[in-house]
């Protein structure tokens, strides 16, 4: 009963209204920090490139001679006092995060392996940073 209203909704073009069923990606908060993660699907991807302005650090994940998309990176985010301020598993290969300027250095451990950058930022510029796995 419930499938032939939804077949005869839509062929009738009155499901056009109803909400997406594609979940949207969960922007997360940590001691006043936003950060997103996902990546790796095509509605995945779309949505990460519309939140993308919103984030002024983007993360890229990958490993090499794996094809899949990677997930389950641990990110450490420390101020330049060395204290921690963000910690969190990516959710896919991309991960944005919404801080204020200064300087920063992000751990990200993938299978055992774990890759620094320090990077500055400052005014509203963005930074790209990737980190690239053995595999």
């Amino acid at each position: 009963m419930k499938q032939s209203f939804l077949v005869t909704m839509m062929l009738a073009g009155v499901v056009g209204w109803m909400p997406n069923a594609v979940a949207e990606i969960e922007i997360h908060k940590q001691q006043g920090m936003r950060y997103v993660t996902g990546g790796g699907t095509p509605d995945s991807d779309k949505e990460m490139k519309d939140l993308a302005p919103r984030f002024p650090i983007h993360l890229f994940f990958a490993a090499k001679g794996l094809e899949e998309r990677i997930e389950g990176v641990n990110i450490t985010v420390r101020d330049v006092k060395g204290t921690v301020i963000l910690e969190a598993e990516s959710e896919g290969p991309v991960f944005f995060i919404d801080i204020g300027s200064g300087r920063y250095t992000i751990d990200a451990e993938y299978a055992g392996e774990k890759q620094s950058q320090t990077k500055d930022l400052t005014g509203r510029r963005y930074l790209q940073m990737r980190y690239i796995f053995n595999e």
